[in-house]
């Protein structure tokens, strides 16, 4: 998935950086921070749904579904499988094992979380220059 381009900001591994020289400059950085943790939160919820998938549930003895509860869970594969096509690449759509997901979403997590800490200072900053 390609994520939009930053002015400010700088992601490098899971470190985040912003520079900034004004107060304008600042407020811009921040709708980029805000905009960059809503991708990394829309990315982060495909991880979970491609982690799902892959775990093996035990098999259990149940009675059959009804009809329109399998038919209601066949358009809701048929929608997440449209939106995996739309949003994830051919290269990232192959069958990834458990542990290479965690990896992915332990590091989209740190970088989320380095984010939320990037709006923190801004916003500090911004307070106390206005």
């Amino acid at each position: 998935m390609q994520l939009a381009p930053m002015r400010y900001v700088k992601i490098d591994g899971t470190a985040v950086a912003v520079t900034v020289a004004s107060a304008s400059e600042a407020k811009t950085a921040l709708k980029e921070l805000r905009h960059k943790k809503r991708e990394l939160k829309f990315l982060r919820s495909a991880l979970l749904r491609r982690q799902k998938a892959a775990r093996t549930e035990p098999s259990k003895r149940r009675r059959r579904a009804s009809f329109l509860l399998r038919l209601w869970r066949g358009l809701r594969w048929l929608a997440s499988a449209l939106i995996d096509f739309a949003t994830v690449s051919a290269s990232e759509r192959k069958q990834k094992s458990p542990a290479e997901i965690e990896r992915e979403l332990r590091r989209t997590d740190e970088v989320l979380h380095n984010i939320e800490g990037c709006i923190l200072q801004l916003e500090g900053k911004l307070l106390t220059h206005t």
